[in-house]
């Protein structure tokens, strides 16, 4: 696919079909991650791939278990009708951590989050991958990451970038509206 095309074709999909991926899909899905770049190519992800139903259960129960938490927190009304259960659907599971500590040379001068971009841009590259593959994905992260590490035994050095449920879409996703973007040249104006 263009890539232009591609980037309008990933879409956060929320309906899977129960359909198995090849393992040879998810390793592409992997290594279109690992071409990300990180500062001083530190590369700090690190994968987690899901398939047990009994592993998958416990994180849609601490998705649940966040999801109360913010009902019960008085968050946004919306939250109460946002459902998980497309998280069942899904048949694979792919967790990015990564380590905070491979962000480059940032810290030396006030920008702490060099490994937290380079991680965010593997996830893209990996949504991106899947899209090309015909396949839906979503960048889920409305669980209590260290109730997650506890799930998957992540050392405590490690952060949690997100959850990627991975499946075929079972039914065609609408892009929603996308806003004119704020560009600014050379300067910042008001």
């Amino acid at each position: 696919m263009e890539f232009r095309e591609l980037v309008k074709a990933r879409r956060s999909c929320r309906a899977f079909e129960s359909s198995q991926i090849p393992e040879n899909q998810i390793a592409a899905i992997l290594e279109a991650g690992q071409w990300a770049p990180s500062p001083l190519n530190l590369q700090p992800w690190e994968y987690i791939i899901i398939t047990d139903k009994e592993v998958q259960i416990q994180i849609i129960k601490a998705a649940e278990e966040a999801k109360q938490s913010v009902i019960d927190s008085d968050g946004p009304g919306w939250v109460s009708k946002y459902s998980m259960e497309f998280l069942a659907g899904a048949p694979v599971y792919l967790v990015v951590a990564f380590d905070p500590s491979k962000g480059g040379l940032g810290t030396f001068f006030n920008q702490p989050h060099g490994a937290l971009q380079a991680v965010s841009a593997c996830v893209q590259n990996m949504m991106l991958a899947a899209a090309d593959l015909g396949l839906g994905s979503l960048w889920f992260t409305f669980f209590a990451p260290q109730k997650v590490k506890s799930i998957l035994n992540i050392p405590e050095n490690l952060e949690i970038a997100g959850c990627i449920p991975l499946g075929k879409p079972s039914e065609e996703i609408k892009a929603p509206p996308r806003k004119e973007p704020k560009v600014h040249r050379e300067r910042y104006t008001t």
